[in-house]
């Protein structure tokens, strides 16, 4: 029998969490017709908003246990089958769900819904990610917003980095070569984001590449920072409270943005890396719900807007509540019981003996 790793007790699945509430927080504004705006964007002199550290966050935490899963990984076939296991089929359930949802508020001037192309379009468009499909027509038409569920958008540049890295699979073990490559990737994504932005903007391959090297620093700037012993780095804690520092400063001085690259996922791998009784809590009583709350999030919202048109304040209250318990039975029907499902396509690969 193949022995699966035990995931260890540290504040990485309690941020999770914590960001896929942030993620609430902002889409409450917006959502609900009030902007692009919330808190922290007014705390930061309209430099961030929570939603912000939150997607960013997600994609530090990926790239750096992504990139380990990888390193772990006997075989592409081994760190696939983990990979798709992990998106896929809470991705599936949720689309399902939703149009089921759909299906009971569904204007009676449109097509019939099971004829009705843009329905499929949802589905499939989603569920291969690289042509995601956000709207219905006639749904959620009165609303600030008319997609069903905007939060998706991500989950393709997700799965992208989880390709994109198996190119370092092929040098994992020569460490410094492993370093120094994944460095200039870095470095790549950087230049291009910061000098070639208007580029990213204007071209288009089969994703739109604004994003692409909009996520893709933090993503590899967490896949960099596992190929160290992170426990061994010296002055880690001066090094934590110095990006701290530069960040506070960089968003006085207008420049959050630039120095955020750097800081912010040092800062997430750091906080991470600890272990707190609140994360032995969680990782024992709770599991990680986070992909699931960021799943049902938006949707949950949108319904909730289209029936009781609620304040914003009250908007976010009930959707942490139902997003919270959606993203738990999520994590206990749909994706542990997937993930189980690692060990079953592992063994089938085992030699005979």
């Amino acid at each position: 029998m193949v022995q699966l790793p035990t995931r260890q007790a540290n504040n990485f699945d309690l941020l999770r969490i914590l960001f896929a509430w942030f993620v609430i927080v902002s889409h409450s504004y917006v959502l609900n017709g009030d902007g692009a705006t919330d808190p922290l964007f007014v705390l930061t002199n309209n430099s961030f908003l929570f939603s912000f550290i939150g997607v960013k966050g997600f994609f530090i935490i990926s790239g750096y246990l992504i990139f380990k899963s990888m390193m772990a990984s006997t075989s592409i076939f081994e760190y696939m089958v983990k990979r798709v296991l992990r998106i896929f089929p809470a991705l599936a359930v949720v689309l399902v769900v939703t149009l089921i949802a759909v299906y009971f508020i569904y204007p009676t001037t449109l097509p019939p819904f099971f004829t009705n192309k843009e329905v499929y379009a949802y589905f499939l468009g989603n569920m291969i990610l690289c042509k995601p499909h956000f709207f219905i027509s006639g749904i959620f038409s009165g609303l600030p917003s008319a997609a069903i569920n905007g939060s998706l958008w991500t989950i393709e540049y997700e799965f992208f980095f989880y390709l994109f890295i198996l190119v370092f699979f092929f040098v994992r073990s020569r460490k410094k070569l492993l370093i120094i490559s994944l460095a200039a990737v870095v470095a790549l994504f950087l230049m291009v984001r910061l000098f070639f932005y208007n580029w990213t903007v204007q071209t288009h391959f089969f994703i739109p590449l604004e994003p692409l090297f909009d996520l893709g620093p933090y993503f590899l700037m967490g896949s960099l920072l596992s190929c160290f012993d992170f426990d061994a780095i010296p002055f880690k804690n001066a090094i934590a409270a110095a990006s701290l520092i530069a960040l506070i400063a960089a968003v006085y001085f207008g420049v959050g943005h630039t120095v955020v690259y750097v800081t912010l996922p040092f800062l997430v791998i750091y906080v991470g890396k600890q272990t707190s009784r609140v994360a032995s809590f969680v990782h024992r009583s709770i599991g990680d719900p986070s992909y699931g709350i960021y799943l049902y999030a938006f949707p949950l919202q949108q319904f909730i807007i289209y029936w009781f048109r609620p304040s914003t304040l009250m908007l976010f209250v009930a959707s942490t509540m139902g997003a919270f318990m959606f993203g738990y039975l999520s994590w206990i029907f749909i994706e542990k019981k997937a993930l189980a499902l690692k060990q079953y396509f592992l063994e089938r690969r085992q030699p005979v003996k």
